[in-house]
């Protein structure tokens, strides 16, 4: 299973998206398209397919989450 997504840039990061991407990458790999600066396409490997909504779900919370942390923390 494969998504294409483009992230906006101002709630994202690219550290976060980095992050995750090393975190995640057990259950699925990420790719960081280098002319859209926050377009993804992610793949759940096959083994994982049956929880894949969850991975993917996991994967976009987590990186919103560490997103703003960056964002607040340059902020402050």
């Amino acid at each position: 299973m494969f998504m294409k997504m483009t992230l906006d840039p101002d709630f994202y990061t690219h550290t976060a998206i980095e992050n995750m991407k090393v975190q995640f990458s057990e259950y699925m790999s990420v790719e960081v398209d280098a002319i859209q600066a926050l377009s993804l396409t992610l793949v759940v490997s096959d083994p994982c397919l049956a929880h894949a909504p969850t991975i993917i779900n996991t994967f976009l919370n987590n990186i919103l989450e560490l997103s703003i942390q960056e964002i607040v923390s340059h902020e402050g």
